[in-house]
Parts: C-alpha cells; sequence; structure tokens
C-alpha cells in the first residue's frame, strides 16, 4: 500500500507502468464502469492514468471478465439487489 500511495503522489519512472487499483471508468479495456479495478498505470505530478495499448491473450481476457463479473456480482450482493 505504501509503494502504490508513494508512486501515485511521486510519480513512477518515466516509462514504467505499475499496477493500481482505480475507477474503470473510461477504460480501454472494456471493464464495466464503476468499478475499483487493476489496470496498468503511469502516475506523473500526482495525476494516475491508465496505459493502453496492451495486447491481451485469451487467457488474459477470459481472467479479466471472470473478475469483472465477480467485481460486479459482489457490487449487487453489497447494495442489496
Amino acid at each position: 500500500m505504501c509503494d502504490h500511495i508513494h508512486d501515485w503522489f511521486y510519480g513512477n519512472k518515466t516509462g514504467d507502468v505499475i499496477s493500481m487499483a482505480v475507477i474503470s471508468d473510461g477504460n480501454p479495456y472494456g471493464v464495466s464502469e464503476g468499478l475499483m479495478f487493476s489496470f496498468p498505470c503511469e502516475c506523473i505530478n500526482g495525476e494516475w492514468k491508465i496505459v493502453k495499448g496492451y495486447k491481451l491473450d485469451e487467457f488474459s481476457r477470459q481472467k479479466l471478465k471472470e473478475t469483472e463479473v465477480e467485481l460486479l456480482d459482489e457490487r449487487k450482493m453489497a447494495l442489496g439487489y
């Protein structure tokens, strides 16, 4: 957690990509909006952005979808509908 906050606040090295759980709104990987989801990110001047352009193989795409479904189910349960 400390490394996560450090990279967000101070930034990561240019060209480095870090994994961060961020809001999924507007992501380029097809994950439903409104979820906290781990994406490849870069942080500069206290701002994070999701890194685009990673090619996902079928295994990765399947795992991404499974995680998304789990999070959507958990949100549904937590909100009682």
